[in-house]
């Protein structure tokens, strides 16, 4: 189950987006999410942000794992799907589907909302979950 899918705006002419959501993992076994995709971007990678002598940088993540009954928060600074070479420009608002890719071969359509600037600093986001 995905909670919070949400995209931050990126200004005009951006080549990449960040993704962000809370996934649970509700089964008994562990699950590894290796993949996502998406028709409104050209690529879509699993990142994460690190920390490396006080300099931050991002590393593509080969898989991500979801412990069995617990779940992984994807936020800023941290776990993220990376949505590279927008083919539209996407405004605060817009709805965005993406496919997770699992180990097993299960995917999950996850409708993600695009969030401007203000969205993100009123506090209220975190309410927003949407189960799929």
């Amino acid at each position: 189950m995905v909670e919070d899918a949400w995209i931050r705006q990126a200004p005009p002419g951006a080549t990449a987006l960040a993704g962000y959501m809370t996934l649970h993992n509700h089964s008994d076994r562990e699950r590894l999410l290796v993949g996502a995709n998406s028709p409104l971007f050209g690529k879509v990678m699993l990142h994460r942000t690190v920390m490396e002598e006080g300099i931050a940088s991002m590393v593509h993540q080969p898989l991500i794992p979801i412990p069995a009954g617990g779940k992984v928060i994807f936020k800023p600074n941290d776990f993220h799907i990376m949505l590279m070479k927008p083919l539209q420009a996407l405004r605060a608002g817009d709805q965005v589907e993406v496919t997770l890719e699992f180990k097993n071969g299960e995917t999950l359509s996850v409708s993600y909302e695009v969030r401007g600037k203000d969205e993100l600093m009123d506090g209220d986001h975190s309410h927003k979950g949407h189960g799929y």
